[in-house]
């Protein structure tokens, strides 16, 4: 079933992207979180699935993960058969909102919901019994009910304005001209990004033209080559390099974990 334009309009109000169902089908496989400067809340509804982060594993009922850090590449999620699950992008004051803690505390790998949501087991057990069809719904709807009784988040303005205005170019803003709209000086906006985030200015724009590459490749596009010049690499070889380092992949690998090829596929709408 699918959201109405009122539910749709005020999740994203809300600061909720994203939201989709899905069971993977066929042979075990590992699949990596995106690039993204958005959180998730990811809620298993059958046996736990498995996180890989930065050498580690776990296996999990239930994550809230937040921004990738440097150094460490993405997430990768282990996708087995009856392993049913509800997947849902936060913004990064929504996940402040929800959960009480600062976002430079929840990496990319994630932390445990059930520490950070005392209400997600009883979520996931009312998601585990509704069809399959109509649990992005009651999701969105369990999200933005606990979104409109928390209290507002504290992630400061200039910060919140940075991130928006870096996803909105893509990466494509210098750091000195992102301080300058910020009313700061480069070093004063590093240090509270870092302080507030975990991350700095420059590496948001990383993973934001990343994110951005990523996008252009699924509209559809005839070569890497292609998606480097239309997205502010410096040519194929500086995106190999950056979608290594932050994928811990290659985009022709990636592909054939996923499936996909550069012609294209869906991805959900917020």
């Amino acid at each position: 079933m699918e959201a109405g334009p009122e539910l749709r309009q005020a999740c994203r109000a809300a600061g909720i992207g994203v939201v989709a169902a899905s069971e993977h089908t066929g042979a075990p496989r590992v699949h990596r979180a995106l690039p993204s400067l958005s959180a998730r809340l990811v809620v298993g509804l059958g046996a736990p699935f498995e996180v890989e982060y930065d050498g580690r594993a776990e296996r999990l009922g239930a994550v809230v993960a937040g921004l990738m850090r440097p150094g460490a590449g993405t997430a990768g999620q282990v996708l087995r058969p009856g392993q049913p699950m509800v997947y849902a992008e936060l913004s990064l004051p929504a996940m402040r909102r929800l959960t009480g803690v600062p976002p430079r505390e929840v990496d990319a790998g994630g932390v445990r919901a059930e520490a950070l949501l005392p209400w997600v087991d009883e979520l996931a057990e009312e998601l585990a019994g509704l069809p399959p069809e109509r649990r992005a719904e009651v999701m969105r709807v369990r999200l933005l009910a606990r979104l409109e009784r928390a209290r507002p988040a504290d992630v400061p303005r200039d910060v919140v304005e940075t991130m928006r205005l870096i996803g909105a170019s893509q990466g494509r803003v210098p750091v000195d001209e992102l301080a300058r709209r910020a009313h700061l000086s480069p070093r004063q906006l590093r240090h509270v990004m870092g302080r507030e985030l975990g991350v700095g200015p420059k590496f948001a724009s990383r993973v934001a033209r990343l994110s951005a590459a990523v996008e252009r490749a699924g509209a559809g596009a005839g070569s890497w080559a292609r998606v480097a010049a239309e997205c502010a690499y410096h040519d194929q070889s500086h995106l190999v390099r950056d979608f290594t380092a932050l994928m811990r992949t290659s985009p022709s690998a990636w592909l054939a974990e996923e499936g996909r090829d550069l012609g294209g596929w869906h991805r959900p709408v917020p």
